[in-house]
């Protein structure tokens, strides 16, 4: 792999994954354009040191969420042990890792339904999925979303959320666009739809992250040259940082109908080159 599709990928791989646009979908567009089918089995190595950019992406972003979740799984241990039990209820960040948790089962249900679908989708697949992505996001405009702050969500809340996950999982449905407007679906407010959003993709990152583990384990692939890990990882990571920045200032602004006009040209392209290439 050169160090320029290292660096498209990673660029691709960074904004895809965090603006509502869906970046399986779109890495896939990218290979099929760079023609990189002869590279698919390194690509996959590659789509696993991407993720891992990605997620140091979310931790930078959310730093202060993560280490706070990190002393309360911690502090929740201890207090299971001494037998006072989770202690849910008295604090913010022990529910919200319950709620994370919740959230993410739809995610791993769907993974498990249609992870043929997942692995190896056709681009006119991905082309349909792109448009329902954009339907999604013009749906987000009209919902507006309520008043429910991140520390007075409910579990049946962070389960509607994690339905849209589910459907998020589809290669061309946008994870983030499809659990943001999950979120203001459920009455979330905008900014705590965005936030719960991100920090949903964790889980949902290290999942993607193990499956490619699984599938690259038992094809023993190759990675790559060191320079071109380092400018994928890197552009990954800065732009996915920057890609989350952008979208909590945008959604203040109610303005995901944007990407939704994007995701249509995407769609409608997606669908003509998979008849061309």
């Amino acid at each position: 792999m050169t160090l320029l599709k290292a660096f498209i990928l990673g660029l691709v791989q960074g904004l895809s994954e965090f603006l509502p646009i869906s970046s399986s979908g779109h890495l896939a567009i990218a290979g099929a354009l760079m023609g990189m089918d002869a590279e698919a089995a390194n690509l996959l190595s590659f789509n696993i040191l991407l993720h891992v950019a990605t997620l140091a992406a979310v931790f930078a972003a959310f730093y202060n969420d993560i280490i706070e979740m990190i002393k309360a799984f911690f502090a929740m241990l201890g207090d299971l042990f001494r037998g006072k039990g989770l202690r849910l209820k008295e604090f913010e960040y022990r529910r919200l890792i319950a709620m994370l948790i919740v959230g993410t089962i739809p995610a791993v249900v769907a993974a498990l339904l249609f992870g043929d679908l997942i692995s190896n989708p056709r681009l006119w697949q991905i082309g349909v999925f792109l448009l329902i992505t954009a339907a999604l996001l013009f749906a987000s405009e009209k919902l507006g979303g309520g008043k429910t702050e991140l520390k007075d969500m409910t579990y049946k809340q962070a389960v509607c959320v994690g339905i849209f996950q589910g459907f998020g999982t589809l290669p061309g449905i946008s994870r983030s666009g499809s659990t943001i407007v999950g979120g203001l679906f459920s009455r979330l407010s905008r900014e705590t739809a965005v936030r719960f959003s991100f920090l949903l993709s964790i889980p949902a990152i290290l999942g993607a992250l193990v499956l490619d583990l699984k599938d690259i384990t038992s094809s023993g692939e190759q990675l790559f040259s060191f320079g071109a890990v380092a400018v994928g990882m890197i552009t990954a990571a800065v732009s996915g940082y920057f890609a989350i920045r952008f979208l909590l200032n945008l959604v203040k602004k109610s303005k995901l109908s944007y990407f939704a006009y994007y995701c249509i040209f995407a769609g409608f392209a997606a669908i003509v080159l998979n008849f061309i290439l």
